[in-house]
């Protein structure tokens, strides 16, 4: 699976977007916790403070009475007051502040209640003194008192500052380690976004680099496409979905006899006309597949006679991937098409002339040879008739002529044989497979029409041919054991087809014969001239179970007749 360079851009800022987010996220919670550790050591502080004010201000009324006691000075009763008067509300306080903590609660009600006694034993001592009625006794017995007082409620509020000591200690190492652990975030978020920024440069800088060097192969891609528009010989166009033309080189316009800023901006059918109609099937084609279509044949009838152009369609895809443009290109194959059609018709002569020279011949072999062949075996049977002995030599003599005049006739009718002109197609067809049978010794049935009746010259000809070179090409190469002929007729064509059970034909063999190849046999190669030049089809098709061959000719004699007089015109 593979990304692209933007792609992997792309991830890599969302991945600095997601750890960023990330990091702020737990940076806020650090920054929280670290806010509350020192939230929980200001309170901690703050309930220390509270109880060395309580343990102030004990201390302070504890020294007014005595003062007062031992001099008499009223003024020490203000200090009393004040201090009294602050006590309650510093105990207040410490209660609000230790009220999350279970148990402590207990200990302020505690501690409230002895610093409550010690205040009500020294106000009844000093209220003794100021009427009067204090005693050395009642003060003795006061201080006695207060002293069991002050040292449980001064052990109380110790054992406070102790624990809230412990306290301060540990939400101290958590305030620490909570600014650690968030320096280390904040360290860390900017570590990795500083990597990220950098690779995210680094990305940028050589996409930008990559975008640079492919506009500067695009621009000299643009410039091959722009020389080879201008100076190939074939014709290149582009259209649009409208099939209006977008662009031409300046052979496409010559070859649709007009001037290349006359073309662009028309259609397809405003250009070529009727031509155009089927162009704008295929070019539709190619817009809704965007597959190419290759080697159309198109035929544009002009005054100066007409033209014959190959053609190829291809889309032109946008960068989303959708075919909104189509592109042509156009040889003009006239010359060719020309070239074709004389060579067809001159094959056509030399096969004409081919036919009549193979008539000729067996004629000359029947009427020469043959007549020359029956005198001399009427001059050896008169000897033998006149020898009363058998004369070996003379009897070899007679075997050996014998066998000359089979072998004569034999191949006089097969160069022509007669029952081709005498009695038709279907007469020479069977006479000629039952003698290829005996000589063979391969086995062939023919299926015939009882009622075929005779044929233009020019078609049982092309036939007999065919039927000709087919089984002997089944004798020489097939090493198949039977074949099989059948001959169907209607009104517009006839047709033929020999099938065999060999070997088959090479794979290579068959893309000549399908591709109109040129290294054909003159076997396949003849046959398939004849039939061409009758405007009928041939075709071979064949597999490791045999090979068939198939040959259909119309029997149109207006056109036979224009393509015969076409080939004698060659001539």
């Amino acid at each position: 699976m593979t990304f692209s360079l933007r792609t992997v851009a792309w991830s890599a800022f969302a991945i600095a977007v997601l750890l960023l987010v990330g990091s702020s996220i737990f940076l806020l919670r650090a920054t929280h916790s670290l806010f509350d550790s020192e939230s929980l050591v200001g309170h901690t502080r703050e309930v220390q403070i509270v109880i060395e004010d309580i343990r102030s201000r004990l201390f302070q009324v504890i020294n007014s009475r005595r003062g007062f006691v031992i001099t008499g000075d009223e003024s020490f009763l203000n200090d009393y007051k004040v201090a009294a008067a602050d006590i309650p509300q510093d105990l207040d306080r410490l209660r609000h502040l230790v009220a999350d903590r279970p148990g402590r609660e207990q200990e302020v009600a505690a501690l409230q209640t002895d610093i409550q006694a010690e205040l009500d034993l020294i106000r009844n001592s000093l209220d003794a003194g100021l009427r009067g009625t204090s005693s050395s006794d009642k003060e003795i017995e006061i201080t006695r008192r207060s002293a069991v007082v002050s040292a449980r409620f001064q052990l109380a509020l110790q054992k406070l500052r102790d624990e809230e000591d412990v306290l301060l200690e540990q939400r101290q190492i958590a305030s620490h380690n909570n600014y650690q652990h968030t320096l280390r975030l904040i360290f860390a978020s900017f570590i990795i976004a500083l990597m990220l920024l950098v690779a995210e440069m680094f990305l940028l800088s050589y996409e930008f680099t990559r975008h640079r060097i492919t506009e500067r192969a695009a621009r000299q891609s643009q410039e091959i496409v722009n020389a080879f528009f201008s100076s190939s010989t074939v014709g290149f166009g582009i259209l649009n979905s409208s099939f209006c033309f977008t662009r031409v080189n300046d052979v496409l316009p010559r070859m649709a006899g007009g001037a290349a800023d006359g073309l662009v901006g028309k259609s397809i059918l405003e250009t070529f006309g009727e031509p155009g109609i089927r162009g704008e099937t295929l070019l539709r084609e190619v817009l809704d597949t965007g597959k190419p279509v290759f080697d159309r044949e198109v035929s544009v009838h002009g005054s100066a006679g007409d033209r014959h152009w190959l053609v190829n369609y291809f889309p032109i895809r946008e960068g989303g991937g959708n075919v909104t443009q189509v592109g042509i290109t156009a040889v003009d194959v006239t010359a060719r098409r020309k070239a074709e059609e004389a060579l067809r018709k001159l094959s056509g002569r030399l096969l004409n002339i081919q036919d009549q020279e193979r008539r000729r011949i067996a004629r000359e072999l029947h009427d020469s040879l043959g007549q020359y062949l029956a005198g001399m075996k009427i001059a050896i049977d008169m000897l033998s008739s006149r020898s009363h002995e058998n004369d070996p030599l003379l009897i070899e003599c007679a075997d050996i002529l014998q066998k000359a005049i089979t072998e004569t006739r034999t191949l006089s009718h097969l160069l022509h044989p007669p029952l081709l002109d005498e009695a038709g197609f279907a007469s020479a067809a069977s006479w000629f497979v039952t003698g290829f049978s005996q000589r063979s010794g391969i086995s062939v049935s023919i299926d015939v029409p009882p009622d075929l009746q005779r044929l233009p010259e020019a078609i049982e000809i092309a036939l007999f041919r065919v039927l000709q070179e087919s089984l002997t090409n089944v004798h020489r190469h097939s090493r198949a054991r039977s074949a099989e002929i059948s001959v169907e007729t209607d009104a517009e064509q006839v047709t033929i087809e020999i099938r065999d059970s060999g070997r088959g034909v090479p794979p290579e063999v068959l893309r000549q014969i399908d591709g109109e190849g040129t290294k054909l046999g003159v076997g396949l190669a003849g046959m398939r001239e004849r039939i061409h030049e009758l405007g009928g089809i041939f075709e071979v098709t064949s597999s490791g179970l045999g090979t068939t061959v198939r040959a259909s000719v119309p029997l149109n004699m207006e056109r036979f007749s224009s393509a015969r007089a076409g080939a004698e015109h060659i001539a």
